[in-house]
């Protein structure tokens, strides 16, 4: 079993963070915001991304002209969870 460079993996680990685009700037799939909903595909797409209030989609052209699948922006699905905390009764 070989050693684990930890410095080289490190600066692997920081080279990939490099490339992601600022917080402000993410975009989610369905997937994506499902997974940090803790919800099903399902149930996202069925229900929640539809609902009243919830964040409009980006729907980005694909290359014949149609609109491709629907995606948010983090930051929005993020305030939008946000705002339904719980408060203590």
């Amino acid at each position: 079993m070989s050693e684990i460079d930890y410095e080289r993996l490190a600066d692997s680990i920081a080279q990939k963070l490099r490339l992601l685009p600022p917080a402000d700037k993410m975009i989610w799939g369905a997937k994506a915001c499902a997974e940090y909903l803790g919800l099903s595909d399902r149930h996202f797409g069925d229900r929640v991304s539809k609902s009243y209030g919830f964040p409009e989609p980006i729907e980005l052209p694909t290359e014949s002209g149609k609109r491709g699948h629907a995606r948010w922006y983090a930051i929005d699905i993020q305030a939008w969870a946000a705002k339904h905390k719980r408060t203590a009764s």
